[in-house]
């Protein structure tokens, strides 16, 4: 599956308290699950995307579901 503009979905739904995102890795998943992990575990846990991920300007913004509505 893809996500209309083409990147990951991950984070917290902002309409269904407790539904964490983790979708839209279309035909890459195998290649980006192990980043994607990474990153939905650090934003469960709050400690955020791990800095090695955010040096290659991945941030919590783009990734969020909150930027379809």
């Amino acid at each position: 599956t893809f996500a209309p503009d083409k990147t990951p979905v991950v984070g917290m739904d902002a309409a269904h308290d407790g539904f964490f995102w983790l979708a839209g890795q279309g035909g890459y998943g195998i290649m980006t699950s192990p980043a994607m992990a990474r990153i939905a575990a650090g934003l469960i846990e709050g400690s955020g995307i791990p800095e090695e991920i955010t040096a290659r300007g991945i941030n919590a913004a783009t990734l969020s579901p909150r930027r379809f509505m």
